[in-house]
């Protein structure tokens, strides 16, 4: 009998993971037996396969099936070995040009407008490599990525290869109904981020007039044709009271869930913010007042508070974010950074870093690990300083902290978030001093919230 895998499997290996498969729609690579592997590879539409409880066990797991009278795989399913470690998604600033000049833009070393932008063959070309380091899964940000004068012809050529927009983070000003209605007819069905940043204050922190306004509606037009939509909201000692009232709003606009986010000491917030930025006692603080208040009343709306807490209402769950790991599940040989290594982050000039929040540190401290326009990217995915950092571990990282040594929260901590290392300590080998004031000081805090209906995921 001829196979074929379904048509949302595709086959793929890199170094160190010779067996894996994306599903399409579903984040990351998943591993599978060499013999399950080895069956699937048949499995093309030509080759007659023997019948075995192996072949059938991948037909009901919905990797196979039989195959129709000439029917065969698609480029993007085509068995490829990648020739570079294993990384399944970009975060990919396509332009630094926006429409907006807000205050806190981590991508900026200075207030000046950014001008940087990929060229259409450059985007062409780093597609192109992309898919052959095997990388599946877009996240496309800026800058404002709308601005982008191809950007559609971004998004054609990204579907085209068969890889994934996931993610798309706009202000929502070039938002249009035949722009979604080309992203349904192609299968683009992304989760749009959208910024606002706290009732009647969103237009001083975004430099944008009637920013506000639109932002409203936009989210109402991404509703209304079904695109999910998270609402990304920077927090700090100007808009603080604003939080509880603009995570209500999100709701009642149908919005799936919201991430709070500690407006931190980044180059342009530290020149143009002044003294608003919390402290990071502050902004504990205003988590433990910001869920008391969210907690009355029947809540939907998921809320992510960066590096802080997580809580899904619809399940009763919630987590821990600074608990990174458990003592059952911790080894050394994990990344100190589980996002860094699980998602490669491009600037709009090209350079490639651990992740686009620390970009603006980096340019202002003159930190480079490579770019895209002058080295290949599987040649970055397979030396160099870049992969050194995304696959730098927590037993280096413990190693060069003696404090982290003696500490009896290291298992859940591993050291924390590398950028508010590097912020706080000036080097991505620091540990995360506001993970210490966690751990020692609002861990009970948080857990005292919630009743015995909530399960702690951790």
């Amino acid at each position: 009998m001829k196979h074929i895998l379904n048509p949302n499997i595709a086959l793929r290996a890199w170094w160190f993971v010779p067996h894996a498969y994306y599903r399409r729609d579903v984040f990351g690579a998943k591993g599978l037996s060499a013999k399950d592997f080895d069956i699937l590879k048949q499995c093309d539409g030509e080759a007659e396969i023997e019948s075995s409880p192996l072949l059938e066990s991948l037909v009901e797991r919905g990797l196979c099936t039989l195959a129709k009278s000439g029917e065969k795989l698609t480029e993007w399913q085509k068995y490829r070995f990648c020739d570079n470690r294993y990384f399944p998604a970009v975060n990919w600033a396509i332009t630094g040009k926006c429409n907006f000049n807000c205050r806190h833009c981590f991508n900026a070393a200075d207030y000046s407008p950014l001008m940087s932008e990929f060229s259409w063959e450059q985007c062409q070309d780093f597609i192109r490599q992309l898919d052959e380091c095997g990388v599946q899964n877009f996240s496309l940000t800026g800058g404002e990525p709308m601005l982008h004068p191809r950007f559609m012809d971004i998004c054609r050529e990204i579907v085209r290869y068969g890889m994934t927009i996931d993610e798309l983070t706009t202000n929502g000003s070039f938002i249009t109904p035949e722009m979604l209605d080309e992203f349904n007819s192609l299968g683009v069905n992304p989760v749009f981020k959208l910024s606002f940043d706290g009732i009647g204050h969103h237009d001083w922190f975004r430099d944008k007039k009637g920013a506000e306004l639109q932002v409203i509606e936009k989210i109402k037009l991404l509703r209304e044709k079904s695109f999910l939509v998270r609402m990304q909201t920077n927090v700090h000692k100007g808009n603080v009271d604003t939080i509880l009232p603009t995570a209500k709003l999100a709701e009642e606009l149908g919005v799936e869930s919201i991430r709070i986010i500690r407006t931190t000491e980044a180059p342009r917030w530290a020149e143009m913010g002044g003294d608003l930025c919390l402290s990071v006692t502050e902004y504990y603080d205003f988590a433990l007042e910001f869920i008391s208040g969210f907690l009355v009343g029947n809540r939907q709306i998921s809320v992510d508070i960066w590096q802080v807490f997580q809580i899904w209402p619809h399940s009763r769950r919630y987590h821990h974010r600074p608990v990174q790991s458990s003592a059952e599940k911790y080894r050394g040989s994990l990344p100190a950074c589980c996002g860094t290594r699980g998602r490669i982050a491009v600037t709009p000039e090209g350079d490639i870093l651990p992740c686009n929040q620390m970009s603006g540190y980096f340019k202002k401290h003159g930190i480079h690990m490579g770019n895209v326009h002058k080295t290949p990217l599987r040649e970055l995915l397979t030396t160099g300083e870049y992969l050194d950092k995304v696959c730098y571990t927590v037993g280096e990282l413990k190693e060069k902290n003696p404090k982290c040594q003696e500490c009896p929260h290291w298992e859940r901590c591993m050291g924390g978030c590398r950028g508010i290392g590097l912020l706080f300590g000036g080097s991505y080998d620091s540990y995360d001093p506001a993970k210490c004031i966690y751990f020692n000081d609002y861990y009970d805090k948080f857990d005292e919230l919630f009743d015995d209906t909530w399960r702690c995921s951790d």
